[in-house]
């Protein structure tokens, strides 16, 4: 019976939207927090000249708790169109681009959660809109799933994640 509620309350503490980063401490970090500089809402990389938004889209930073808020899904379309009301140069990234934020040696999630908190697993990973169409099905879109790494394809309408970027000049 004990190994029963043991398994039940390890299973619901698994499948939680809670985020607990696993690393493997032989590989080196990909993403160390020393790669980029940090003002606010906003981490600047010098090694790729990309200056990304912390939070997720639907979450605002704050200096004192970081991102706070809901994590809001969207289909690509949309996405497109809430960086574009944005303003200030904000876009939706591309696959290398967003692919160059995944911490290698870290999973659940697979990125540096000190420079982007508040990845949130929302029941089937945490899958973030890519504006790079799969050459081989352009119906679909990569994303890239900041649970455990992994790059594929999905429509442009199903709602994903978004963490938004710009170029600098």
């Amino acid at each position: 019976m004990k190994r029963v509620i043991t398994f039940l309350a390890l299973t619901s503490w698994l499948s939680s939207s809670a985020v607990w980063a696993a690393c493997d401490e032989n590989i080196a970090e990909s993403t160390p927090a020393s790669r980029f500089v940090l003002n606010g809402g906003e981490a600047y990389d010098p090694q790729t000249k990309l200056t990304w938004n912390r939070c997720s889209v639907g979450t605002t930073w704050t200096n004192d708790a970081g991102c706070i808020g809901e994590v809001k899904l969207l289909g690509l379309d949309k996405a497109k169109q809430f960086a574009q009301e944005l303003g200030g140069g904000w876009r939706v990234p591309t696959i290398e681009e967003l692919y160059s934020i995944v911490e290698q040696g870290c999973f659940n999630p697979t990125i540096n959660s000190t420079v982007f908190p508040a990845v949130t697993n929302v029941g089937e990973g945490a899958p973030y809109w890519s504006d790079t169409p799969v050459e081989e099905i352009p119906s679909l879109v990569y994303f890239v799933d900041f649970i455990d790494g992994a790059v594929d394809g999905h429509s442009k309408g199903f709602p994903l994640a978004v963490r938004l970027v710009r170029s600098e000049p």
